[in-house]
């Protein structure tokens, strides 16, 4: 048996997040000053863990926060995984929230009553970040597995942190909405894989432990995290 335990967490923040801007795969940016200090409370926090490997969304925001958890941790194997990429928000990436609810209220709003195949123009559905996160973890916890790595920091993306614990520990893609999250907090997640269990192709059937959920206790001194 092999357990592993699995900290997802959220990058820093961007000027996008700053100006209430959709922020999704087709929107890259920097973190922005508080950014870099929240990513900087996140590897405080995650300096005395035993993680033994990092693995990340290629955008820029998740990459750059898991460099800074990486400086403590420089000896482990760093990986980007473009299918741990913030959901696509199609024609309302980049543009205000208040001034793209009309359209996007409506998608979010069917997901939570079970049409997971919802989607803006241009965007992705529920179910098409869902088939590309379960792809991603099977090929984490094959990895873990194979190379003996029992804690596994994922940066990555608020929208796609709700669908990874809404698929993985809920077994239930409507219940995504329940799961809240800042920049830079983390939920903590554990499975316990038999050694010769079939993880490929789809980790669904597998049962994770909900260790922490939302965690920022390492962003108390900085100001208020924005959702």
């Amino acid at each position: 048996m092999v357990k592993i335990d699995l900290i997802l967490a959220r990058h820093g923040e961007t000027s996008a997040n700053a100006q209430s801007l959709m922020q999704g795969s087709l929107v890259n940016l920097p973190l922005n000053e508080l950014g870099r200090r929240q990513a900087s409370a996140l590897a405080e926090g995650m300096k005395d863990r035993n993680v033994d490997w990092i693995v990340t969304s290629v955008l820029d925001r998740a990459v750059e926060t898991a460099r800074h958890v990486a400086q403590y941790h420089p000896s482990v194997p760093f990986t980007c995984d473009e299918r741990l990429n913030e959901i696509s928000w199609g024609e309302a990436d980049g543009k205000d929230m208040k001034t793209v609810d009309p359209i996007v209220k409506p998608v979010t709003q069917g997901w939570v009553a079970g049409d997971f195949d919802a989607r803006i123009p241009g965007g992705e559905s529920a179910n098409d970040c869902k088939e590309r996160i379960l792809a991603a973890f099977a090929s984490i916890l094959n990895e873990a597995r194979k190379n003996k790595h029992k804690d596994v920091l994922v940066c990555i993306h608020g929208r796609i942190m709700r669908v990874i614990m809404a698929a993985l520990v809920d077994k239930d893609l409507s219940t995504m909405e329940r799961f809240t999250h800042a920049n830079c907090c983390y939920h903590h997640i554990r499975v316990e894989i038999d050694d010769d269990e079939q993880i490929m192709p789809d980790p669904w059937s597998l049962e994770f432990e909900v260790v922490r959920i939302d965690v920022r206790d390492h962003l108390m001194s900085l100001q208020k995290p924005r959702f």
